[in-house]
């Protein structure tokens, strides 16, 4: 797959490498960064009328909406840093830290994606910043795991979903998708 830079289309190749760069960082955040932008403008309209009254807003906006999404952001980054994949049909190749893993499809069980009811209903529109973060469990019959958040591109579901179409996926509805701590 080729993924095709801001559009976020990509066409179907025989291999995809997936690693996190500082455009994957920004594009993710996108939501963040526009409501970041949104509450700094909303304190420096609020502190030169009423300071208190400003506070009263911002605050806690801040902790709905940039809060939880930073977290989610940091989790997602610290569960992948350092980590290449190198997808195929046949395939994939974790490299991390000068080591390379390569799990075999014949031994895939499942595919587990977490995602916001509103990106598994595939809603253009977001209510909250963090809705467009999601992750992929590749579930090895080992039980072994692989994870591939959307850190490294807003359409693993359709990239996974291409190069491993016998394996079985599920998709489960998640408000707040965040990895957890193994």
């Amino acid at each position: 797959l080729v993924i095709a830079g801001i559009t976020g289309l990509w066409q179907k190749t025989d291999n995809q490498k997936l690693e996190l760069t500082l455009f994957k960082h920004l594009k993710a955040a996108s939501y963040l960064i526009i409501y970041f932008i949104i509450g700094c403008f909303l304190v420096f309209y609020f502190i030169k009328s009423d300071s208190l009254k400003g506070l009263y807003i911002v605050v806690p906006a801040f902790m709905i909406l940039i809060l939880p999404t930073f977290y989610l952001h940091l989790n997602y980054y610290n569960k992948c840093k350092e980590c290449v994949f190198e997808l195929n049909k046949n395939e994939i190749k974790v490299l991390k830290k000068g080591e390379t893993l390569v799990f075999y499809q014949e031994n895939f069980r499942s595919i587990e994606f977490y995602m916001s009811g509103t990106r598994l209903a595939g809603l253009a529109i977001r209510n909250l910043p963090f809705e467009d973060y999601y992750y992929a469990k590749i579930i090895m019959n080992d039980n072994s795991e692989i994870i591939i958040t959307s850190l490294f591109s807003h359409k693993i579901d359709e990239i996974l979903s291409s190069f491993y179409e016998k394996t079985q996926l599920i998709k489960t509805k998640d408000f707040y998708p965040i990895i957890p701590l193994s």
